[in-house]
């Protein structure tokens, strides 16, 4: 499988292809945090790909600012035809989100379904990795 940026993506065959099936833009807003929400952590790599045929494609790449979110990520996708028929369910393209800061749990993955025209919010809880080294666990 080929790793490639969205840059080197547009020069593939399958780009076209991909596009006239995601004509329009949606959306995405990521939030890390600990703790329940209560405290956001700032500076998490976060990397949004799609694999095509035999391609990975990085889509996105940034980093959380200190309140721990991306705002404003665009992403291709599908016309919403929920939005002029109000009968057809929303057609969306899935994206692998991964969100990665060291000294927190192993890096997260989640699959991110994009509208066209529509905004997701997706929040991601990352756990603080937990060192036992030297720490009596019994109490002796």
């Amino acid at each position: 499988m080929n790793l490639l940026t969205f840059e080197e993506f547009k020069n593939t065959e399958d780009y076209k292809k991909f596009m006239e099936e995601n004509p329009e833009m949606g959306y995405l807003k990521v939030n890390v945090y600990t703790a329940y929400k209560a405290v956001p952590i700032p500076n998490t790599e976060i990397l949004i790909t799609k694999t095509i045929n035999n391609n990975n494609v990085i889509f996105f790449q940034g980093i959380t600012n200190s309140s721990g979110s991306i705002e404003n990520i665009t992403l291709p996708a599908p016309k919403n035809v929920s939005l002029i028929t109000k009968e057809a369910p929303p057609s969306y393209t899935l994206y692998d989100l991964t969100a990665v800061h060291k000294g927190y749990s192993l890096a997260k993955k989640s699959s991110i379904g994009i509208i066209g025209e529509m905004k997701v919010i997706q929040n991601i809880k990352m756990n603080p990795e937990i060192d036992f080294k030297g720490v009596d666990t019994l109490g002796n």
